[in-house]
């Protein structure tokens, strides 16, 4: 190739063609860098290149035609879709009536030129037979073109490139020259690479000229025979090899170079490629719309992983183009690419509910829509008044579809969240945006966000409603909709379903809720949501009234466990029971089922184990994956003392459980390897087309009745993407914490089992298998310790010698260890009758004892052995003091407050027996405890870090350990650190909820391992497990409900009543701490007094009428169903002499008592789904 000008103007000619700048007034540049027009460009490449006239007039008409054609379009690029539909292609590069007459002239010049000589030529004049709406001259000249063999031969691997004739030579060397090498005749010198980049040596304008004859060949095939689309769809797929190397050669970015495009264009590659990117994007858009109609995308067979080729390709390419260039087609190509994926996806084996992690094919649809999201942000704008931004709202909804193609997994919603927060910018109150908002924020674990954007939709569709309503009957018609009214209006189904789902979010939020004022609330907002919800109800949907029904019927149980109203409770509860039968008899869901046995469970009349045991099994038979209907059986078969089948339901639970937990912690693989989309493209020429029947290379679960085609044959627009949505269903899947604390209750109640029918000596290594079952799926524990207020210096003699010895010790007992410092060797716990090691014993469940058993922590033996005061009488017997402690009547103030807040207001003398009770908070004594050599020594561990005191002690409450300590004995501490500047987080996020409360789940292991202990006789290890609780959760109530019953176990009455109280103080509805600190009142009396109420002295009598009080509340509220609380309220009732109320109390206790479970259902399973 010369060298000078010529080269320069070769060069800005190929620039300019490739470029595409048809109508720029300045596409090249002068040696001088001067800015150049078209017709200046030609006449110099003319003047300095003599000998290639020829060169200079296929640009010129290649100009001209694309000016002809761009006459009718918004711009250059087409950008526009057909007025007949988005998937109507016949009008792509022709030229309408009026140009025709002048596209004529371009294509008499190119007939007078020499086409025999030139394959370029040939391939102009079929450009413009096409444009000329003349198909079949066109396919005569691409007919005529040279090496065009394999233009409809087999699909070539994605990798595979059409290397650049190797016999390129010199313009005018030789007269034998192919399509490649003809126009490279003249655009490609001899010393051209191979490479489709490079623009200066000619290479891409060759590359540009063979797709655009394949692209105009498939679209003749379109015209000719509209019918068989295959032919035209397997044309396409010719340009596959030549794309796949532009995709992989052309960079995203190109430096500039002397010479290059004008300064003010930028460096992009598209810039640059501009003309080779409209016809790869046009041959590709084409192929992709034919292959929607012929494929099925559930298979990756013959053409149908053509299909997937494509969609690979098209979006390979699209990452060089910008949001702007043909954002009407690409979004056409992103609907599609979309809705394939989620039809392949259904099509496959079903996601499992909870999994751990996104399947391979979500990468790919979430980079879709994120593309999808860049060319939306610039093609569309906010909506006008009365106006909608139907794309984006349809983007909103194939994003929610792919999740939920995905498995509808909570913990993965966040990307869905974010495209819904980009949609909230370019829509103005759109009732689908807030109707996917309200349940995704749920799903992800903000309860608050959900109730709030559920609000926004009641309140927008229901105004639309209105204003629609009003219109309909005031305006006349023409003028109806004139002011965008029923805009916004969603419709009928949507609507029942969407505040059906609120509804029991609702509820299920205030069931959950652990302050009463807030529950009752959402409890009466759940109420009214559902009755918006009936106002448009076809009762003639059957599945749609049996979801109303059911949601009424939770509501009504979440209205009588929030409101505690004695008088409405049995009421509420009967209403219930007849909305679930009236739901069975709509549509029979195995959740109608599963809360028909809750009923049935329930205390009162209508309780009936064996229906209750039928409609479990009913409910596991219809979803057999839901943990809690297995769960929810077996405790029901406890209730009728089936141990043996109640033991094989729970374990089949378990298994259940563990199948879910461990399907989420492997990624699902993919059946054909490496691919992209998880599917492996194969030649399907080279093995012969194959039928869409013929699935024998597919993967097993596709679907062969029916093909999942993403498009109708005959379809023209798009469908709504809002037919990919799914269902509601009846519940949200639970999240991986939700999979993980049911799987962890299940495992609670299996072991309670185990250890009832056999004892806590029989159940082995259960309970090492428990915490390291923890452990292996939550990293809780780690860096956990905290300096508690106990922890303070004593003198190095005072500390005993387990504490120098005890430096080492795991937080969780780990698999195959038996032997620990929570788990120490029998020869250092000698029993009787125990075995070489000590098995730990399973965890019980924090409840009070049952009336008509003796409880193993606390005796009438112990309690008669020691009173409760430490006040020393004339008799020699300790009773409780009321008059005593007056230095100490300030820390009393609050825990009167929580006691005045729990006790009936009738009582006229609860304020003077509560301030009795607080003085007594908060003292201690001298007494230490001897510590065994195998119980750990936390204080000693605990005390190396620096001092943090826990929320508890902060409340003015001493630690669970300092009362085992003599102060006198001690060091003074260090002061304590300056507290940290206060912080302006208003609240938690999500991750730190979840640790929150593993750390809560955390500690009520360890509480119940103690209570093991505790029956166990292990004192020592109960106290250590105790002290473990408190350092995982210092806010759990529970932890001193333990320490009192621990303390009850030492004979230490006192200070088992301080216990109790902080519990109350942290908690004041605990039933628990209710029921044990009125049992110490009440065992201390009568071990004074016996049985009658006569003869008690004024601090006896306080705390009897105290008891009273208390009981009564709670029998009334949250203790309504323990028969515990019934039982020591009648006990109190004898002391008062009552003994009418004292004898009904009792055997309500009983009846209570007799079809019990062996865990309470409302914590072990809940009350509703």
């Amino acid at each position: 190739m010369a060298q000078g000008k010529p080269a320069h103007y070769w060069r800005q000619l190929r620039t300019a063609l490739t470029a595409g700048q048809w109508d720029a007034p300045f596409p090249a540049k002068d040696v001088h860098g001067r800015g150049v027009s078209w017709s200046e460009l030609l006449r110099k490449f003319k003047k300095h290149c003599p000998g290639h006239q020829d060169v200079a007039e296929l640009a010129s008409q290649t100009q001209a035609l694309s000016l002809l054609l761009a006459a009718n379009s918004v711009n250059f690029d087409a950008s526009e879709v057909s007025s007949q539909g988005a998937l109507v292609l016949n009008g792509e590069c022709r030229l309408a009536e009026e140009r025709i007459e002048e596209g004529m002239v371009g294509y008499d010049t190119l007939k007078r030129m020499d086409a025999a000589a030139s394959d370029s030529v040939k391939a102009a004049l079929a450009y413009y037979a096409y444009a000329l709406r003349r198909p079949s001259e066109c396919l005569e000249y691409l007919s005529q073109l040279k090496d065009w063999s394999d233009s409809q031969g087999p699909v070539l691997p994605s990798g595979t490139t059409i290397s650049a004739p190797a016999t390129l030579r010199v313009p005018g060397t030789t007269s034998n020259t192919s399509l490649s090498s003809s126009w490279t005749g003249s655009f490609v010198s001899a010393q051209s690479s191979s490479s489709v980049a490079d623009i200066n040596e000619g290479r891409t304008w060759s590359v540009i000229e063979q797709i655009r004859s394949i692209c105009l060949r498939g679209m003749c095939y379109e015209v000719i025979d509209a019918g068989d689309i295959r032919r035209a769809f397997t044309s396409y797929l010719a340009a596959a090899p030549l794309i796949a190397s532009v995709a992989s050669e052309i960079p995203t970015f190109v430096p500039p170079t002397i010479g290059g495009p004008p300064a003010n264009v930028d460096n992009s590659s598209f810039i640059r490629y501009r003309e080779l990117w409209r016809w790869v994007e046009r041959v590709l858009r084409r192929g992709i719309i034919l292959g929607a109609r012929l494929c099925d995308v559930s298979r990756t067979d013959g053409e149908n992983g053509a299909l997937w080729q494509l969609f690979q390709q098209y979006h390979a390419c699209s990452a060089h183009w910008p949001p702007s260039f043909r954002p009407e087609q690409r979004s056409v190509v992103a609907v599609l690419h979309l809705r394939a994926l989620i039809f392949k996806a259904r099509a496959g084996a079903p996601p499992k509910p909870g999994a751990d992690r996104p399947h391979r094919w979500i990468s790919t649809a979430r980079s879709v829509v994120q593309e999808y999201r860049a060319i939306l942000s610039v093609s569309t704008s906010f909506p006008r008044a009365g106006e909608r931004n139907v794309q984006v709202e349809d983007l909103a909804d194939l994003a929610v579809a792919a999740w939920e193609a995905d498995g509808a997994v909570g913990e993965y919603a966040g990307w869905v969240i974010d495209v819904l927060w980009w949609a909230t910018r370019l829509t103005f109150n759109s009732f689908k945006i807030f109707r996917h908002m309200s349940r995704l924020f749920y799903v992800t674990g903000d309860p608050e966000l959900a109730k709030r954007t559920l609000r926004l939709y009641i309140q927008i569709v229901g105004k639309a409603r209105e204003a629609n309503l009003a219109e309909e009957e005031s305006a006349t018609a023409e003028a109806a909709g004139a002011f965008g009214a029923g805009k916004d209006v969603d419709s009928d189904h949507y609507w029942v379903q969407t505040l059906v789902q609120g509804s029991r979010m609702l509820s299920r939020l205030a069931l959950a809720e652990t302050d009463m004022g807030k529950a009752v609330d959402e409890a009466k907002e759940a109420g009214d949501v559902l009755e918006k919800a009936k106002t448009r109800l076809d009762r003639d949907d059957k599945v749609l009234l049996a979801s109303v029904q059911l949601a009424e019927a939770i509501w009504n149980i979440a209205m009588a466990y929030t409101e505690q109203d004695v008088l409405t409770r049995t009421t509420r509860f009967e209403r219930s029971l007849a909305l679930l039968h009236d739901s069975l008899e709509s549509h029979p869901t195995p959740s109608a089922h599963h809360h028909l046995a809750l009923a049935y469970l329930r205390p009162g009349s209508s309780q009936d184990i064996q229906d209750a045991i039928i409609h479990a099994r009913a409910a596991v038979e219809g979803d057999p994956s839901e943990v809690r209907h297995w769960h929810l059986l077996g405790l029901l078969l406890t209730a009728t003392g089936d141990w043996r089948t109640a033991k094989g339901v729970l374990e089949i639970g378990v298994g259940v459980g563990e199948a879910d937990l461990a399907n989420g912690e492997e990624e699902e693989e993919q059946a054909n390897g490496d691919a992209f989309d998880g599917v492996q493209v194969r030649d399907y020429a080279a093995s012969g087309e194959q039928s869409d029947d013929d699935t024998s290379s597919g993967p097993p679960n596709f679907m062969n009745a029916a093909a999942a085609r993403v498009l109708d044959p005959d379809a023209t627009e798009l469908p709504p993407s809002s037919s990919l949505l799914q269902p509601l269903g009846d519940r949200p899947p639970p999240s991986r914490q939700d999979a993980f604390e049911h799987a962890l209750q299940l495992r609670m109640t299996q072991l309670t089992l185990t250890e009832f029918v056999e004892g806590p000596e029989g159940t082995g290594d259960k309970w090492v298998e428990v915490f390291q079952w923890f452990s292996e799926r939550r990293d809780v524990g780690v860096d956990d310790r905290r300096m508690s207020i106990d922890s303070r210096r004593a003198s190095q003699e005072l500390r005993p010698g387990s504490v120098l010895s005890a430096e080492k010790r795991a937080s969780v007992p780990g698999a195959g260890t038996r032997t620990s410092a929570l788990f120490p060797p029998v020869e250092e716990q000698p029993e009787q009758g125990s075995r070489a090691s000590l098995e730990p014993p399973i965890p019980i469940t924090v409840t009070p004892a049952s009336p008509l058993g003796n409880s193993p922590a606390y005796s009438q033996d112990q309690l008669s052995r020691a009173g409760l005061n430490g006040k020393e009488e004339v008799n020699g017997e300790k009773r409780l003091s009321v008059e005593d402690g007056h230095a100490n009547r300030g820390k009393g103030k609050k825990v009167r407050e929580v006691f005045i807040s729990g006790v009936h207001k009738g009582r006229a003398r609860v304020t003077t027996i509560s301030k009795k009770i607080g003085h007594n908070v908060g003292r201690h004594n001298g007494m230490h405890l001897r510590r065994s050599n195998s119980a750990p020594d936390f204080r000693a561990l605990l005390g190396q870090k620096p001092y943090q005191a826990s929320s508890i002690h902060l409340r003015q409450h001493m630690s669970i350990y300092a009362s085992q300590q003599d102060l006198s004995l001690l060091e003074i501490p260090p002061p304590p650190p300056p507290p940290p500047p206060p912080t302006t987080t208003p609240a938690l996020s999500r991750h730190n909820v979840r640790v929150a409360k593993d750390r809560r789940l955390l500690s009520n292991l360890w509480l119940m391992s103690s209570a093991t202990f505790r029956r166990l006789g292990k004192i020592e290890q109960a106290r250590g497990a105790i002290q473990e609780a408190e350092v995982r959760d210092e806010s759990n109530p529970a932890v001193w409900v333990q320490l009192g019953l621990y303390y009850l176990a030492l004979d230490e009455n006192r200070k088992a009543l301080e216990a109790f109280q902080k519990a109350l103080f942290i908690a004041p509805n605990d039933v628990s701490a209710t029921i044990h600190l009125c049992r110490v009142y009440l065992a201390a009396v009568q071990n004074h007094h016996g049985t009658s109420k006569a003869g008690l002295e004024p601090s006896d009598r306080d705390n009897v009428d105290l008891a009273v009080g208390l009981l009564s509340a709670l029998t009334k509220g949250a203790g309504w169903d323990v028969p515990e609380a019934w039982y020591f309220l009648g006990k109190m009732y004898g002391l008062q002499g009552r003994q009418d109320r004292e004898r009904e109390c009792l055997c309500y206790a009983l009846t209570l008592s007799e079809n019990r479970p062996l865990r309470d259902v409302g914590v072990a399973v809940g009350w509703c789904l």
